[in-house]
């Protein structure tokens, strides 16, 4: 009997579960009051002056907006472009896609088109607000009990997600907005884990106003140097090891103690990140496509690629990558050998981005049937066969996601996030197996 991915992901043992974040561990660690943010962008005019010294626009439009999309859409129109025709002098311009970002911002302010520098992300009144109170009041939790106002709204991982798009990519700004609501951020390198919060700015605010410090903090961010990222991200918990063998073994033991099955979603095994180890880090940005971005890195001193998406925007790629996770726990005997070792699979940066970390194959390219022999084209159809005895469907099979790896003249096939649990006598076996025939060229 076929199965689709969210019946795959409804009852397959995961490789890794995510634990919610412990109350304890939180990130940002802290929210601090952005002291002489504003007294700095009155005197930013002989810093930073105006050119011409007003800007080219009709006056900002202020108007409540409950769908985020009108406030991303009313938030460009009436502050970011504004600004942007000033800062194009120097070559920035703010994109809808950071390039090679560890991230997924509504806008990205950019240099030259591909180096980033500040996000933007935009949130709705829906979401996002506060009703008077500061973020860093709200986030402490100072009065948050007392808050009896029913228009008041705040969700934390609001702050964990623009905190993360900026610690994740060693960036120090960022704007929080609503478009009725604008927050300015800084992160300091003295103190990478704590995040500074101005006060409200609003769209009919003088001295100043709001474009004046967009266009203040965008400065800063052009002159900035990006710091360094958080290469050990937070992680939900220290207790257990994610060492993929380590959960396995565990499952063992726990099968000959109890005779629940281990494909039970009520299990209650935890497997997350251990920041005891502290040495997992996300490097270089390698390639992207519909389950997100990849990057090059290491986790716990093994080079990997990490397969990542934004746990909070990128709903679908997640997805993909759970599905993804999961085939890779029914082919755990072909890890290593006919699909690369998958070392971890699960949230980081307490929720915020959601990944897989995968075995680098070194110097690995897309496979060229015209460069093949017989015996490598015999190879990978055993190979296909393999992962067919398990009732796994790749379902996306293509030159780019058959790997050979050169030094060892290994061939790899990569990317389930489309397969499907079909069974071993599924015709759908049989037509998979057609197709990477003609791409062979048999």
């Amino acid at each position: 009997m076929t199965e689709t991915a969210d019946q795959l992901l409804s009852h397959v043992s995961p490789v890794c579960q995510w634990i919610p974040p412990d109350p304890s561990t939180r990130f940002p660690e802290d929210v601090r009051e952005w002291d002489g943010f504003f007294r700095d962008v009155r005197l930013a005019s002989i810093q930073y002056p105006l050119p011409g010294g007003q800007f080219p626009v009709f006056p900002t439009n202020a108007q409540s907006l409950e769908v985020e999309e009108d406030a991303k859409t009313s938030f460009y129109n009436n502050v970011l472009w504004p600004v942007e025709t000033l800062l194009k002098t120097q070559g920035a311009i703010f994109r809808e896609r950071g390039p090679k970002l560890l991230c997924f911002p509504d806008y990205v302010l950019c240099i030259n088109t591909t180096l980033s520098k500040m996000p933007v992300v935009m949130k709705s009144q829906h979401n996002l607000n506060l009703c008077g109170h500061t973020l860093w009041q709200i986030y402490q939790r100072a009065d948050r009990d007392q808050i009896t106002d029913p228009n008041f709204k705040f969700k934390e991982k609001i702050l964990s997600h623009v905190f993360g798009e900026m610690a994740c990519n060693g960036l120090h700004y960022g704007i929080l907005s609503n478009y009725s609501d604008t927050y300015f951020l800084k992160r300091e390198e003295a103190s990478p884990t704590i995040l500074y919060v101005t006060r409200i700015v609003q769209p009919n605010d003088n001295n100043p106003t709001l474009r004046e410090c967009v266009y203040y903090i965008s400065q800063l961010a052009i002159n900035d140097n990006a710091g360094n990222t958080l290469n050990h991200p937070p992680n939900d918990s220290d207790d257990e090891s994610d060492d993929y063998n380590a959960y396995i073994s565990r499952i063992s033991r726990r099968k000959k103690q109890s005779s629940k099955k281990i494909g039970s979603s009520k299990s209650s095994e935890k497997v997350v990140a251990s920041s005891s180890k502290g040495i997992t880090k996300i490097d270089e940005y390698i390639d992207s496509g519909t389950f997100g971005k990849v990057f090059s890195g290491y986790y716990h001193g093994q080079a990997v690629a990490w397969k990542t998406c934004d746990g909070y925007k990128e709903k679908e790629a997640k997805k993909m990558l759970r599905v993804e996770m999961n085939v890779y726990s029914i082919l755990k005997e072909c890890q290593g050998n006919i699909i690369p070792q998958l070392l971890y699979g699960g949230y980081i940066y307490c929720g915020y981005l959601y990944v897989l970390a995968l075995q680098l194959i070194e110097d690995a390219h897309p496979i060229d049937p015209a460069n093949l022999t017989v015996e490598d084209k015999k190879t990978i159809m055993k190979q296909l066969k393999t992962i067919h005895s398990y009732g796994v469907l790749h379902n996306d099979i293509s030159q780019g996601n058959i790997l050979l790896e050169s030094k060892s003249h290994r061939f790899f096939f990569i990317d389930f996030g489309l397969s499907e649990l079909v069974g071993t006598k599924s015709k759908k076996l049989y037509k998979e197996k057609k197709i990477l025939k003609r791409l062979l060229q048999i």
